[in-house]
Order: structure tokens, then sequence, then C-alpha cells
């Protein structure tokens, strides 16, 4: 087993000195670096814990405001920029 980690760290390492699977690396890392934060700030936020349940049910119709919104948006977009030029 530990023979199989040394390699595996060793083509890794290989790897890193090939730059587009090292800037691949990177960018995966950093993602992961992302999400990473993202939960741990989403899991100690208590986030919505003081809304009232009246309080959160304005938010969640808020919340499908703007998504409409958005397809709405993107509908709209899509159309603009779709349109054969004559």
């Amino acid at each position: 087993m530990l023979k199989a980690v040394i390699v595996l760290v060793l083509i890794g390492i290989a790897l890193m000195f090939v730059r587009p699977i090292r800037q691949w690396l990177l960018e995966e890392a950093k993602d992961l670096s992302d999400r990473l934060l993202l939960l741990f700030l989403f899991l100690t936020s208590r986030f919505e814990s003081e809304l009232t349940d009246d309080g959160r049910r304005e938010q969640k119709l808020w919340r499908e405001q703007r998504l409409r919104n958005l397809r709405g948006l993107a509908l709209r977009s899509r159309q603009r920029f779709d349109k054969p030029k004559s």
C-alpha cells in the first residue's frame, strides 16, 4: 500500500511539470477550495435562523420572482441574438 501511495505521489509530481495538466490541477484545487469555503460559510452562518414563518414565505416569493426575472432575461437575450440577420 505504501508503495502505491509513493508511486502516485511521484506521478503527481511528474505531472506538475506538464503545463496543461498543471493548470488543470490548479483550477481543480481552486474549485475545491471555493466549494469547501462556501460549505463552511453555509454551515456556520445560521442563515434564515432569525426569520419567522411569514418572513420565510416572503423570502421564498422574492426568490421565485428573481428566478422568473432571470429566465425572462435569458429568453429575451436568446431571442435578440438568435434573430437571423437580413
